[in-house]
């Protein structure tokens, strides 16, 4: 009976040491900082100050930062989307669809209103005529264009059970569609052309959210011939011809495949474009001199690769300068869609300045745009964000 108790004493603090050095470990480790795999910021603990600890603010960021940093978490996360997958073979693991070879986005069931959705579109397509209005108000031109995510290019591939937004998507295409066209602004709709195209696809990724260079470089041609339509002189356009196209051998590790930690095995690989005749030219990123590359990657051939490597991921503010003033200039504006579609499209012109508004603070688009009197305005957004006003939505706003 005595060896029962001692050992279930020292059963006790055994596991009260193993909770104590973890708490340690845990508490030492730095705060703050991104997690890899799960594509996000990690929590950080507000400071420790009467008004944090009486307004409860400090209180609310222990639980959290606590969880992300906990000692093994990531070992811990790997453990159990292994067992969602290959053990218990759920369908949805992490926000993600394992389906049919691919990795797809898990969306909230809803029921989708169409008047709220015409009344969103409306709004959109007005404050994007203002933004039109701001362009020709010096003579430029502006494009808008519409690209599909991987939930609507792979609607079908969706479990029945699950959202794949098709519904949604059919409303609000068609809602935008007729709003633009009311405006008079130029929309360039990459779901049309590319179902036209036979939906190839090699267009988008099986493991991100994002198309891949065959998409991107569908969407660079799309926009360039609307351009050259509208223009005197012909721009050049990189052509299978001029366009040496590369499949770098590097793992490819995107936001869907680090959801599930690497566990999901693909083939899939990531492709870039370079022009078989280069031009100079310099780039600056928000204001500062960088390599004049349009591909960041990696220095072999077995270091994972990202999306990121088109333009270095999303940056504020890109200008890249080919010194050929007889060209015209260019501005692109929008999300991680642009890119790919950035590393095409300044071959053709004099000056590229590109935006992105979730990180670009110095003044809003339209001013910007007033400012530097591009000769060609063109946004990409996707399907998703198509109707939010959240930062790329909001030309006219600085946002937080």
């Amino acid at each position: 009976m005595k060896q029962k108790k001692i050992a279930n004493i020292v059963l006790v603090l055994a596991f009260a040491g193993f909770l104590a050095a973890a708490m340690v470990i845990t508490l030492g480790k730095p705060q703050g900082g991104w997690s890899y795999y799960e594509n996000r910021t990690l929590a950080q603990m507000e400071e420790l100050t009467p008004q944090t600890l009486w307004d409860g603010t400090f209180a609310n960021s222990v639980e959290p930062t606590l969880q992300d940093h906990a000692a093994g978490r990531n070992t811990l996360l790997k453990l159990s989307a292994w067992m969602d997958i290959d053990l218990f073979r759920r369908p949805v693991v992490n926000q993600v669809i394992p389906a049919e070879g691919m990795l797809l986005s898990w969306n909230a069931y809803e029921t989708p209103d169409p008047e709220l959705i015409q009344q969103q579109a409306d709004a959109m397509a007005g404050q994007l005529g203002e933004l039109r209005d701001v362009v020709e108000s010096y003579g430029g031109k502006f494009y808008y264009v519409a690209v599909p995510g991987q939930y609507t290019y792979f609607e079908e591939v969706h479990p029945d059970f699950l959202n794949n937004r098709d519904t949604y998507t059919d409303l609000e295409i068609p809602a935008f569609q007729q709003s633009m066209e009311e405006q008079g602004v130029t929309l360039i709709e990459m779901g049309e052309i590319l179902a036209q195209q036979g939906n190839p696809p090699e267009y988008y990724s099986t493991v991100d959210y994002h198309y891949t260079f065959g998409g991107a470089y569908a969407t660079y041609l799309a926009i360039l011939e609307r351009i050259n339509q509208d223009f005197d002189h012909s721009l050049t356009v990189l052509d299978e011809d001029s366009l040496v196209r590369e499949t770098l051998p590097n793992p490819y590790l995107e936001s869907r495949a680090r959801k599930v930690f690497g566990l999901w095995e693909t083939d899939e690989k990531l492709e870039i474009g370079l022009p078989s005749q280069p031009i100079p030219f310099t780039r600056t990123d928000n204001g500062q001199d960088v390599p004049a590359t349009v591909y960041t990657l990696p220095g072999n051939d077995t270091d994972e690769v990202a999306y990121a490597a088109y333009m270095g991921g999303d940056i504020a503010e890109t200008v890249i300068d080919t010194g050929r003033d007889e060209l015209p200039s260019l501005l692109i504006y929008g999300d991680s869609f642009t890119n790919p579609v950035e590393g095409l499209m300044y071959y053709s012109f004099d000056e590229m300045r590109t935006v992105d508004l979730r990180h670009y603070k110095d003044m809003t688009l339209a001013d910007d745009i007033a400012l530097y009197q591009p000769d060609v305005v063109v946004g990409i957004r996707d399907y998703e964000s198509l109707l939010s006003t959240d930062y790329n939505g909001s030309p006219f706003e600085i946002q937080p």
